[in-house]
């Protein structure tokens, strides 16, 4: 278990890199900020594990530590969902633990068969649970965090 985010980089630097986006098979997600931020790549690198359900990537805001965890994905959003949540609960038991208000979940698919209430009860049910909130988009998914305040 790490104390902080630039120990868990430090141990992990294989898998991190100063980058604001994560593309993959045509999806793409771009943090549009000056800030500074580390990608980390979970699938296949942070956690290599293929038994367990993951997230693609991870960005670290480190400004506030606010944590992004990003799956690019085909059109399963509700699999998208599990493997965000499935990752979360792997950071806290693991990794490092994250406060809920400082984790955010983001879904890039290349479409998106669910319904608009369906998709509103996995975000309310993201909040509710897991993270901040919990962004659904097609094929690009740009994100600009909000302000920090003085």
């Amino acid at each position: 278990m790490h104390i902080n985010f630039d120990e868990l980089i430090a141990a992990l630097q294989d898998c991190c890199s100063r980058s604001k986006i994560a593309f993959e098979n045509g999806m793409k997600f771009e943090i549009d900020s000056r800030e500074v931020f580390t990608r980390i790549k979970i699938d296949n690198c942070l956690i290599a594990s293929q038994q367990v359900q993951k997230c693609d990537f991870g960005f670290v805001r480190h400004s506030n530590d606010e944590f992004y965890f990003v799956e690019l994905k085909g059109k399963n959003i509700e699999t998208a969902v599990d493997q965000i949540i499935s990752t979360i609960k792997i950071f806290d038991s693991d990794l490092i633990k994250i406060p809920q208000g400082k984790r955010f979940g983001f879904i890039v698919s290349s479409r998106n068969p669910l319904s608009d209430q369906k998709i509103r009860n996995l975000k309310q049910d993201f909040a509710k649970k897991y993270g901040h909130f919990l962004v659904i988009k097609n094929k690009y998914c740009p994100y600009v965090p909000k302000k920090l305040s003085q």
